[in-house]
């Protein structure tokens, strides 16, 4: 059995160096969070009200949708320059344009049969950008997952992913072995203080985007929702930062502040995601600590769990970037887990 995200950030709070997490940001940010609990903010059915580029349809479709969206859900940031952009759209958003456009194109993007054995010349086209001479980043490794996955999903589930939510049989962490048991470029983890631990971004988000999408029920409905943690990206961490709710030593601070590209699994980066995840840990347990207490009033079923947090403040930095990019860097990682 390995190591929960959950289980993982509260070990690496407990060891780590250059990341502190600080109490009083937690109880400013949890009472920030409850004037949205009665604005709905947390409503999951804005993961296709608000965001046009998702499925805005239930239907089985759109599980194969999602699971080619979180195979390719990775490192959007340029090398250098302004980012690149599909149909007009940046980072993810761009992501979902362009397989949405090919969709609109008749190529079968979301079929493992045709992800199986595509090529890097398909890919180019499926994924061309709107300015010349520009790729999305890690594109080979891109189509190396396509057909990874695809060839998984053909010789082990009948071709399709729906299988696999089937088999899970309304868990999501039974979802989420099943993933990270079959699908290597899901296998978000790593060493640290001699503990092998994860992370799982990619995997978590593609059952908490399953879940939002079916709003719950149907194929998106997982009984044990609540066990999942936020997703440690570099986004999440900077909103974080910004909310003071985490801060840095000197030495990772100059890393951050000079643009340096850290490695995947390295102490800086690891510390970063898990005190992430721990601390949105902790901004659940003080919400539901302030409506225990009396502190709020609302309906207990609108209390957030930390997938909502994490759409949250993943919005919040998104609606104020300008901001928050001025105050707080984010940390920059190659890599093909997030």
């Amino acid at each position: 059995m390995f190591m929960l995200p959950s289980e993982s950030g509260r070990f690496i709070a407990d060891h780590m160096e250059h990341v502190s997490i600080h109490d009083n940001a937690i109880d400013n940010l949890a009472h920030f969070l409850c004037k949205q609990i009665d604005s709905n903010e947390y409503d999951i059915g804005k993961w296709k009200s608000e965001n046009r580029l998702h499925p805005q349809e239930a239907i089985p479709k759109a599980a194969e949708w999602i699971f080619i969206i979180d195979s390719l859900n990775f490192s959007f940031w340029p090398d250098s320059g302004s980012e690149f952009t599909i149909e007009g759209e940046v980072g993810y958003w761009a992501l979902c344009a362009a397989i949405n456009r090919a969709l609109n194109d008749g190529i079968p993007i979301t079929d493992p049969n045709y992800c199986s054995q595509m090529t890097i010349e398909q890919a180019k086209h499926v994924f061309r950008t709107d300015q010349p001479n520009r790729e999305i980043p890690m594109l080979h490794e891109r189509v190396q997952i396509l057909n990874e996955n695809g060839n998984i999903l053909v010789q082990k589930f009948n071709s399709t992913f729906v299988k696999c939510i089937q088999t899970a049989n309304s868990s999501a962490l039974a979802l989420l072995r099943i993933v990270y048991e079959n699908f290597p470029s899901f296998r978000d983890e790593c060493q640290y203080k001699e503990r092998n631990v994860t992370f799982l971004k990619r995997a978590q988000i593609l059952i908490a985007d399953l879940w939002a999408c079916f709003e719950g029920q149907s194929l998106g409905r997982f009984d044990d929702i609540d066990q999942l943690t936020m997703f440690a990206d570099y986004r999440i961490p900077q909103a974080l930062h910004h909310f003071g709710v985490l801060t840095y030593s000197t030495e990772l601070m100059e890393q951050l502040q000079t643009n340096a590209l850290l490695m995947n699994g390295t102490q800086f980066e690891v510390e970063i995601r898990g005190a992430s995840i721990h601390a949105v840990e902790l901004l659940r347990s003080r919400l539901k600590q302030l409506f225990d207490d009396k502190k709020i009033e609302c309906n207990r079923n609108k209390l957030p769990n930390s997938i909502q947090i994490d759409f949250y403040l993943w919005g919040y930095r998104r609606q104020n970037a300008n901001e928050i990019d001025r105050k707080s860097p984010y940390h920059k990682v190659r890599s093909l887990f997030y």
